[in-house]
């Protein structure tokens, strides 16, 4: 099957860091056939390397953290 919906878009993402819940595809093996292809696509993998740059980083820099946890009513 080489087509795809916006489900399968907006799903992905969510399923990507799968590993990082602690969560095993093994258990799901429709969901996994299903991440396995859409992986696989060069769309996704071209999508995915063009993103590396801002997904391959922390959320928030230890910079930022200071600057949203460190403060107190008080300064």
């Amino acid at each position: 099957m080489n087509e795809y919906s916006i489900a399968d878009l907006a799903a992905y993402p969510w399923i990507r860091p799968h590993e990082r819940q602690l969560q095993n595809l093994d258990d799901f093996p429709n969901l996994k056939r299903w991440f396995e292809r859409m992986q696989s696509r060069p769309a996704v993998i071209t999508a995915y390397e063009k993103a590396a740059p801002w997904t391959d980083r922390p959320a928030v820099t230890e910079e930022g953290k200071k600057l949203l946890f460190g403060q107190k009513a008080q300064n």
